[in-house]
């Protein structure tokens, strides 16, 4: 059955099934409208997740080792580069806030990626992630632990909305694929009654793994969660690539080719990426519970705050690459004014810490923040030469 299942999957079938069956709707209701509600048990779940996101990372540990421990999610890097992220003195007050609050430049890493728990080949579909991290930012950060950390991060994939919509459906889904089986949450264990079958999270989940692009550098990418933007309203955010971005033909029939067109792409070409962010229209359906729901331009159109330039460069190094599976992403890594929010953010919280503690311990690595372009993680400001610039 899980043959036929990647058969139907792959070509897309299941979004006629589901489809047919009207079993999902971009106008689904919000069960909690577009406030914030935190339901009495979620604490419970996101304890059941973490376990679950330990045993997949111990998982893909056991099936690829001598690997080092990898996520539980996007566990395959297709790099880390060096970018700048530049804010302009913006003219709308109620966007001035967090790192936007005034015109700034920051250095930043970005890690590319594709979705599943496990290292696949490039050709097989899935999410790609882009993950951003700007270094020293002045506030102190949300993560206790960390409040001096200086990172705000951006954790973004190349789809518009998630799969999933509570925390406690996340718990079902998160316990079936610690179990190996990418699709049993999905058909209820594969119970016969079909009509407790999960259709609008097949088919939402489906949406999200898509062929591979012919360069990272020329997809778009969005938040999925909500956040904080001041103290009283929410938004999403989204980087979308520049038109001036270009890809190169490589040979896509090597298991890494993304890896080869980012390196080669970089190595000749410059690229950038327009941040931009929506915010929420109270009177329409943009909740913040629920990201399952596609916060809908038309309702509200997402604004340039900034802009991202990633410069030539040679990034695909053994040095580089082991800095890369050592950083730690978290959409906490991040200011009060840019908070997250909604059960997925909550849930992110416990998890990523969770799961990046587990691997960083068993790789015997210390968890630190970098402080600059230099590939070091041991906390300390990255040392310049007599320019200023890091060698």
């Amino acid at each position: 059955m899980n043959t036929a299942l990647k058969i139907l999957l792959a070509g897309g079938g299941v979004v006629a099934v589901a489809a047919s069956l009207n079993f999902f709707s971009e106008e689904e209701a919000s069960e909690f409208h577009n406030g914030i509600y935190e339901p009495p048990e979620e604490k419970t779940y996101i304890a059941d997740i973490i376990s679950s996101a330990v045993a997949m990372s111990t998982r893909s540990h056991k099936l690829t080792a001598p690997a080092p421990y990898r996520r539980d999610v996007h566990a395959k890097a297709h790099g880390c580069v060096k970018a700048t992220f530049s804010v302009p003195e913006l003219n709308q007050p109620n966007l001035r806030y967090g790192v936007f609050k005034e015109p700034r430049e920051y250095q930043a890493w970005i890690r590319y990626s594709s979705g599943d728990t496990m290292p696949q080949p490039d050709s097989v579909r899935d999410a790609r992630g882009m993950a951003i991290k700007l270094m020293n930012i002045d506030s102190p950060t949300l993560l206790k632990d960390k409040q001096n950390a200086g990172s705000q991060d951006f954790v973004m994939i190349n789809n518009d909305v998630f799969f999933i919509p509570t925390v406690k459906e996340y718990k079902t889904f998160m316990q079936t694929q610690a179990q190996g089986d990418k699709f049993g949450y999905f058909f209820d264990n594969f119970n016969w009654n079909i009509f407790k079958w999960h259709y609008r999270q097949l088919y939402l989940g489906a949406s999200t793994l898509k062929a591979a692009p012919d360069s990272l550098l020329t997809e778009r990418y969005y938040s999925l969660s909500a956040y904080r933007l001041g103290p009283e309203q929410f938004m999403k955010y989204s980087a979308k690539a520049c038109d001036s971005n270009t890809s190169i033909k490589v040979d896509d029939d090597k298991p890494n080719f993304l890896r080869t067109e980012l390196s080669e792409n970089l190595s000749s070409n410059a690229a950038c990426f327009d941040f931009m962010v929506q915010l929420q229209n109270p009177s329409k359906n943009m909740p913040v519970e629920d990201t399952t729901v596609r916060w809908k331009e038309s309702d509200s159109p997402f604004v340039k705050v900034a802009r991202i330039t990633i410069p030539k460069q040679q990034f695909d190094t053994p040095e580089q690459n082991a800095f890369c599976e050592n950083l730690s992403f978290t959409p906490w890594h991040g200011t009060q004014d840019l908070e997250p929010v909604g059960g997925i953010n909550r849930l992110r919280k416990a998890v990523y810490d969770g799961v990046s503690r587990f691997r960083h311990g068993k790789n015997n690595v210390e968890k630190q923040e970098p402080q600059g372009w230099c590939l070091s993680l041991d906390g300390k400001p990255c040392p310049t030469n007599n320019e200023g610039v890091v060698p």
